[in-house]
């Protein structure tokens, strides 16, 4: 007796479509739908070529019921449901699916991979980014020739580029390849990755033209180095990609070899989808190298702004030592000018000279009669003490910074210049006897 399914499992839309139509077939997936169903597949698909799946991951991972579902119908692989997959940034797989007596019963992809779109002028306090994810399984009928596409958490912008019917009208014959679908899903990620590489790109450029006065720079190293982080991301992306699409290359020229088709329409369509893919390989490195010239372009505008800061600080600091100067010198002319007159200062406080008599009867000022004792002996001793100082700093003069470790360090080069010198003179002494003998 079969398990009743729980009425409360979310239902998932699908959409169909053959290739030369011009609209979806929508409709709404429930679980109930397939209870009993032994082909789940020739449901999902009839007579349509192309059915596709939106659906949340998280979704089906938390309803153990949907997971046996799309795990059984679609062979998935239980590592795709792994946490390390979930948290990847980026894989491509693929692998044949069998019948119990062997036979070819299908060919199933998954693809991942992350775009990050920068914003130029988007609102202050707002994320001036967005991450763009394409999680993809696809699943392949060669019987029949039709394909189902399971599309996990896509952003209304990849939903929408998706989503659009005329992308997949294709030549009929072109589904007798599996990777016929990646065709279209490389073109639209190539679109993505270009926005992305682009969008860097004109960040960058707005930084270049609007850059700091060197007289008064004011650079805005917080932006700069956001810019940077995205330029790292995009990079990060743009290599997975280039790995990627390296990876389906030599997938499917693998599938290819393994088929060994006969017709040659149908070697013609694999051989054109192979160049095609080849060349989305070239597209992706090229998109590379442009990455990798932003970043350099970036770095370049960093160092820039970091070295405009650095002279500007530099002649602020001449500025003020100039200043110091300045002050430097006018600190000596008053300390001359204190040397000057603090000899005879002190020469009158000690033998306490009155140079001047009053006499309060007569109302008289007299100079003093031994006034003359003290210009004899304060005059030589002010010559005598500036000569003293003037002497003092040109024989002794006040060591710089790190000038104290210089005698030390002389000391040491002279010792091993003497040590090489005594190796060389013993080094002559010793071949001179070999030189008599020859």
């Amino acid at each position: 007796m079969a398990t009743p399914i729980r009425s409360d499992l979310p239902s998932l839309e699908v959409l169909r479509k053959r290739h030369e139509d011009t609209s979806w077939d929508r409709d709404q997936l429930s679980l109930a739908r397939f209870q009993g169903c032994e082909d789940p597949c020739s449901v999902l698909l009839g007579h349509f070529d192309l059915s596709l799946i939106i659906a949340q991951a998280d979704h089906i991972r938390e309803h153990k019921e949907w997971r046996e579902f799309f795990t059984l119908t679609f062979q998935m692989p239980q590592m795709w449901w792994a946490h390390c997959c979930k948290n990847s940034n980026g894989y491509f797989g693929c692998e044949s699916t069998r019948n119990p007596d062997a036979s070819f019963s299908g060919y199933n992809t998954w693809l991942k991979a992350l775009v990050k779109q920068t914003y130029e002028n988007s609102p202050k306090g707002q994320k001036d980014y967005i991450w763009l994810k394409y999680n993809i399984f696809t699943r392949w009928l060669p019987a029949t020739k039709q394909t189902v596409i399971l599309i996990f958490d896509p952003k209304p912008a990849v939903k929408d580029r998706l989503l659009a019917p005329e992308l997949y009208r294709v030549d009929p014959l072109a589904s007798t390849d599996p990777y016929w679908i990646h065709g279209i899903l490389l073109e639209e990620l190539l679109q993505l990755q270009d926005n992305a590489v682009w969008g860097i790109r004109n960040l960058v450029r707005q930084t270049e033209i609007h850059r700091s006065s060197p007289n008064s720079p004011h650079p805005d190293f917080l932006r700069l180095h956001d810019i940077a982080r995205h330029a790292i991301h995009v990079s990060e992306t743009l290599d997975l990609a280039v790995t990627t699409v390296e990876m389906m290359t030599a997938s499917h020229d693998a599938f290819i070899r393994s088929q060994h088709a006969t017709d040659e329409a149908t070697r013609n369509t694999q051989n054109r989808l192979q160049s095609r893919l080849q060349f989305y390989n070239h597209m992706t490195r090229s998109l590379r190298y442009r990455a990798a010239s932003n970043k350099e372009r970036l770095s370049n505008e960093i160092q820039y702004a970091f070295n405009t800061v650095t002279q500007y600080d530099s002649r602020i600091g001449v500025e003020i030592g100039r200043a110091a100067q300045s002050d430097s010198a006018a600190m000596k002319t008053i300390a001359f000018l204190t040397l000057t007159f603090l000899p005879a200062t002190y020469i009158c406080a000690i033998f306490s000279m009155s140079f001047f008599n009053y006499n309060p009867d007569t109302g008289e000022w007299r100079v003093a009669k031994d006034f003359w004792v003290y210009w004899v002996v304060a005059v030589p001793i002010t010559f005598i003490t500036a000569l003293l100082w003037s002497f003092w700093h040109k024989f002794f003069p006040q060591k710089l910074v790190g000038e104290e470790k210089l005698p030390a360090r002389r000391r040491e080069i002279a010792k091993h210049e003497l040590h090489d010198l005594k190796e060389k003179l013993a080094g002559h002494s010793s071949g001179a006897p070999t030189e008599s003998k020859v």
